[in-house]
């Protein structure tokens, strides 16, 4: 019995089998590849910028209206205050900005200290070598009025660059530390009454092509042009004086500003440098065009002498806010 029944399961199970349709296997699915880099779609590219190509006439930046400072075009570079700076520091602190760069590449940095509508350009180190005393006060005036935020007066910014030419501080204190990465004297390559035959003492120097030949002195009067200072004082040593810019014709605005310091720092004034032969300098240029500008000359090449010249600029401070007399 269990054998028949077992003969019909087997009978019933092929029957079933034979009624199922037949499977055909198909082929792989192929995944297709990456696209080769190569043939990848380009990205577009920034269409590029001509190159600007050095023309012969010089920049002479236009100068415009006083303003507050608020520099366009110049990397700002903000300064951390150390611990010791932090309670003192003003609620807008300090800045340093690009100026500019050197003939060899190196950056002119400023400093600007206040927020005050009339601006007080203080500029160390524009002949360097042995006149690097004068980048050590800037930079000494600097760390003071950080210090010191109250002495920068209700009405005035400080602009302080303390070293114009940092190709020639790059020399040490040398004879060729006076000038530039291209061997120009700076102070001979102003616009004012610039000449071809420039001197040093009884030497020829090389006062530039023509007048703002060099990047320092672009960049400086770029600065002027845009902060409209004022008044300038551009430091130097060591003919011990104060000696007020004068662009004739049209100049002539400097010599209360030469007294103001002068008097208040201790150095004689009121009297033209007459050392030697000197032409295209920085603050006759700014003197022609309506802004009072003083070169300051130290006694000696070694010492700052930040007392008597903080002295200095703290009266010229009270002359631009009317806390002296201006016609003294």
């Amino acid at each position: 019995m269990q054998t028949w029944y077992a003969v019909v399961i087997v009978m019933i199970l092929v029957s079933v089998a034979a009624c199922q349709p037949t499977i055909v296997p198909t082929a792989t699915a192929t995944v297709p590849p990456a696209t080769p880099l190569a043939q990848a779609s380009p990205r577009p590219t920034q269409t590029p910028r001509p190159i600007l190509q050095p023309t012969d006439t010089p920049l002479i930046p236009t100068i415009g209206a006083n303003r507050r400072f608020a520099p366009t075009g110049v990397t700002l570079i903000p300064i951390i205050p150390t611990p010791v700076l932090l309670a003192a520091a003003p609620a807008l602190p300090p800045q340093a900005f690009r100026v500019g760069q050197s003939a060899a590449g190196r950056d002119i940095l400023g400093w600007r200290i206040g927020t005050g509508e009339r601006v007080l350009l203080l500029v160390g180190g524009i002949h360097a070598g042995y006149e690097a005393n004068t980048v050590m006060l800037v930079r000494e005036l600097i760390d003071h009025f950080q210090r010191a935020p109250a002495d920068v007066l209700p009405g005035i910014t400080l602009i302080l660059v303390p070293v114009a030419n940092p190709d020639g501080l790059e020399r040490g204190r040398v004879a060729e530390g006076r000038f530039n990465g291209n061997g120009v004297d700076l102070n001979r390559n102003w616009g004012c009454e610039w000449s071809a035959e420039a001197y040093w003492k009884s030497n020829r120097v090389n006062p530039g092509s023509q007048p703002f030949s060099e990047p320092e002195t672009r960049a400086l009067a770029a600065l002027v042009g845009e902060v409209r200072p004022a008044a300038a004082v551009f430091y130097h040593s060591a003919a011990h004086g104060v000696f007020a810019g004068d662009c004739q014709p049209g100049g002539g605005v400097s010599g209360t500003l030469a007294a103001v310091l002068g008097e208040a720092a201790g150095y004689p004034y009121g009297e033209p440098f007459s050392a030697y032969q000197v032409s295209g300098t920085a603050p006759n240029w700014l003197d022609g065009q309506g802004i009072p500008a003083v070169d300051v000359e130290l006694t000696g090449t070694r010492d700052s002498e930040f007392i008597p010249n903080l002295r200095g600029v703290m009266a010229v401070q009270r002359w631009l806010t009317g806390g002296l007399d201006a016609g003294r």
